[in-house]
């Protein structure tokens, strides 16, 4: 199995105004050094690796500017990708708008992250320009289904992303928001919440299938891989 790891990061917690618990972040400096171990340790930058290892910091609601800003530097400097879910709820745009006066696509640039190295899990939340904004950046969104129908969060607009020049993929996101990492289910739950929406001469399997395998891997930078 080919495997890309992600360094997931956390350190603005809710003595910051965060979303975490105090006892589940760490420090900028700790993060930092430990994702540098970690590439070192285990990233293959050639096309066909087995191992990989990209940097995670969480979501706007638990990580701090500066450590967005360091890792993309970090992420830069070494080659790997970046990852990190934006645009998952409205809660999330007006966070942004309050704590850095900015929709998260403008704090994402702003903070070094717009370009074809990024993959962002939901991406609910864009408008029409911000996705002609993504795809031409060549940032990709993985569209996270089941999740986004139990948290009642919104709709991803597949299809338009998918007009504008996005690659989409599939993920399952995390424990916290679904009771299994089964991505079978979400291409079906993919295929069935789209296909609801946008009626069934615009999605059909082979959709639901090219996001699972073309789109993810198109997420993961791994061209070479998601099709026969």
């Amino acid at each position: 199995l080919r495997f890309v790891a992600t360094r997931g990061s956390m350190n603005r917690s809710q003595r910051d105004g965060g979303l975490p618990p105090d006892s589940v972040v760490q420090d900028e400096d700790t993060i930092l050094a430990d994702s540098e171990r970690l590439i070192a340790c285990w990233h293959d930058p050639s096309p066909l690796a087995m191992v990989q290892v990209a940097l995670a910091p969480c979501s706007p609601f638990s990580v701090t500017t500066s450590l967005m800003r360091a890792t993309a530097d970090l992420a830069a400097r070494t080659g790997v990708r970046l990852h990190t879910h934006l645009a998952e709820t409205a809660d999330e745009t007006a966070f942004c708008q309050q704590m850095h006066g900015r929709r998260p696509l403008d704090y994402l640039d702003e903070c070094g992250w717009l370009h074809d190295r990024v993959w962002l899990a939901h991406g609910i939340h864009f408008d029409t320009a911000e996705m002609t904004r993504l795809a031409q950046a060549g940032v990709t969104v993985t569209h996270c289904p089941c999740s986004t129908q139990t948290l009642a969060s919104g709709h991803c607009r597949v299809c338009e992303l998918t007009a504008a020049g996005v690659s989409v993929g599939l993920g399952v996101d995390g424990s916290a928001s679904n009771d299994s990492s089964n991505l079978m289910q979400e291409v079906r739950a993919a295929f069935l919440v789209q296909r609801a929406r946008y009626g069934v001469a615009a999605v059909s399997h082979r959709d639901a299938l090219r996001w699972a395998t073309e789109g993810s891997a198109a997420c993961i930078g791994r061209p070479a891989l998601g099709r026969i």
